[in-house]
């Protein structure tokens, strides 16, 4: 049984670049990174309107989430991309909000779905590893 995973994984590996490996890497740090920085800011309930530190989280979150939906290949990624688009396009919206209107009600949502995102990279990037 050990014997046949270990094949499958040896095939997997010699079937994957090193740059796509690198690039799942990538998207994993952004990843991480864009879901600590959305816990962090749901902890700054209370801040002035102005806030630089705020802003500084907000434009992080929400360049990742643009750069992120810049890597989606929509027509050759079919449901999944579409879906992951939609969802970069939820956490920006949800950031915004905090920012624009301290609007703090969409962060749970976005905390949720950066989690979620976050698991299903961290198995693909030990997959791929």
């Amino acid at each position: 049984m050990e014997n046949n995973s270990q094949n499958k994984k040896s095939i997997s590996n010699s079937s994957i670049s090193r740059a796509s490996i690198e690039g799942i890497k990538i998207v994993e740090k952004l990843l991480k990174t864009m879901h600590k920085d959305i816990k962090s800011l749901m902890k700054c309930e209370v801040f002035e309107k102005g806030d630089t530190r705020i802003g500084k989280i907000v434009e992080r979150i929400n360049n990742i989430a643009i750069s992120l939906q810049k890597t989606l290949d929509l027509k050759k990624g079919g449901e999944i991309a579409q879906n992951l688009d939609h969802l970069y396009k939820h956490i920006r919206f949800a950031v915004i909000r905090v920012w624009e209107d301290h609007d703090f009600s969409y962060l749970k949502s976005a905390e949720k779905v950066t989690a979620t995102i976050n698991e299903g990279w961290s198995k693909m990037s030990l997959a791929a590893a």
